[in-house]
């Protein structure tokens, strides 16, 4: 149950964040996922790393300070760096919580079930969001012009959701939660890709190379 509201809460954080700053953005700041995973992993589940590791996590921190920066900059030259601060802010407080439900979440599958992983993080998931939908959210649900693109959309992203929490269970017990965060990063790039082709965004690539070298 705890669990269920910590990854309901990182989603809506980082969801949430879309509405004050860029794809980009989002991405590249959801990498500190990685040295709270690193961190969490060191201390509960007993995993040792080298040294190399704790100075790519400093490196990680220190390109996501970038990124922050280069937003605030970006946003007070559009008269919006306050709400560019908030976005960041937002997701890198959905980015720890998704660290500590990646670090139990491999706990569980390794220790416990992978099939009462999926159906309790499920069943509760569904009641505390259901909760938090209607007391938070219902004035701005109310307010969707509903046709068939905006549902199709929304099965589009239900969709991808299901096949991420359906195949990661399967990942993190044959790998880890870190590696499989180190494998998501993929997923930056292509989200860098859709902000220049498809939404025209002006990115700083020093900033992104940065972000990448972990």
């Amino acid at each position: 149950m705890i669990l269920g509201i910590v990854d309901i809460e990182a989603n809506y954080l980082v969801v949430k964040a879309y509405q004050y700053t860029t794809l980009t953005s989002v991405q590249l700041l959801d990498c500190f996922v990685i040295p709270v995973v690193i961190l969490l992993s060191w201390f509960f589940l007993l995993v040792r790393y080298k040294a190399v590791h704790f100075i790519g996590i400093v490196v990680c921190i220190l390109g996501m300070g970038c990124m922050a920066g280069a937003d605030v900059l970006v946003g007070r030259q559009q008269g919006a760096g306050e709400n560019k601060l908030i976005g960041d802010l937002l997701v890198l407080g959905g980015a720890t919580l998704y660290g500590i439900s990646n670090v139990c979440e491999e706990y569980i599958v390794r220790n416990l079930s992978r099939v009462e992983f999926l159906g309790m993080i499920g069943l509760f998931g569904s009641f505390f969001s259901g909760i938090q939908l209607a007391i938070m959210e219902h004035k701005e649900l109310l307010k969707v012009p509903w046709d068939w693109q905006i549902g199709l959309l929304y099965v589009g992203f239900s969709a991808c959701m299901f096949g991420l929490y359906s195949f990661m269970p399967v990942v993190i017990k044959k790998t880890s939660a870190t590696a499989v965060n180190l494998s998501l990063l993929t997923a930056d790039l292509y989200s860098l890709f859709c902000g220049l082709f498809l939404f025209h965004y002006k990115v700083c690539f020093v900033v992104i190379w940065f972000c990448r070298i972990l």
